[in-house]
Order: structure tokens, then C-alpha cells, then sequence
């Protein structure tokens, strides 16, 4: 029988949230409106909030990772499937 790890300490975040957790913050960041227009125009990728909202709010153990409320805007009651 596995025992779950123990918390970091003074975080009080599971495992998974913290997982998520540090996933949204590789997107996060700030830019002017200008920059924010050049890089809609000439980037290949999602802007971050995009990249962030889009696939976690569709990500049923994201979901359950923050209890979010079924119908809630992170947890919608039905969810884009690829596979």
C-alpha cells in the first residue's frame, strides 16, 4: 500500500494542484496592448491565457484537483475531447 507524499511545508496545495498549479504559471505573464497585438498577429501559439483557460477547463482531473462546481466556468458541464 502506497502512503500519499507528504505536503510541502506553509503550501497548502495537493500534489495535483500543484501540478496545475505550476502549469498556469509557465504561461503567466504581462505585456502592453501593443505587444499584445504583435504577437496575436506573428505568433504561432496561443496567447498564455488561452493556452491556460482552454485546456484546463476541459480537463476533468483539473476539475477535480480544485473540487471546481460542475457548470462552473473551469468545470462547464460538457468539455472538449480529442482522444
Amino acid at each position: 500500500m502506497h502512503s500519499r507524499p507528504p505536503r510541502l511545508p506553509g503550501v497548502n496545495l495537493t500534489h495535483d494542484q500543484l501540478f496545475f498549479l505550476n502549469y498556469a504559471q509557465i504561461w503567466c505573464g504581462t505585456m502592453n496592448d501593443k505587444e499584445a497585438i504583435r504577437k496575436l498577429r506573428t505568433s504561432e501559439h496561443s496567447p498564455g491565457p488561452i493556452r491556460v483557460k482552454g485546456p484546463l477547463s476541459n480537463s476533468y482531473d483539473f476539475a477535480k484537483a480544485y473540487n471546481c462546481a460542475p457548470g462552473s466556468r473551469m468545470n462547464p458541464h460538457e468539455k472538449c475531447r480529442v482522444w
